[in-house]
């Protein structure tokens, strides 16, 4: 039926060793998007000042 379906299960050290590759990446990945700004604003010539004039 399904090509997938009878498939063998991986064993639990394979998955886990997975596991933790997929969120090593994922936390990596998280990391630079956060760091991202902070980089960018740091490297940048002119200096943002917010003012707020009423």
């Amino acid at each position: 039926m399904f090509p997938g379906m009878f498939m063998k299960k991986p064993d639990k050290a394979a998955a886990l060793k997975q596991l933790k590759v997929h969120l090593t990446m994922f936390g990596v990945c998280v990391a630079v998007i956060r760091v991202t700004p902070y980089v960018l604003h740091y490297l940048s010539d002119t200096p943002e000042e917010l003012k707020l004039e009423f």
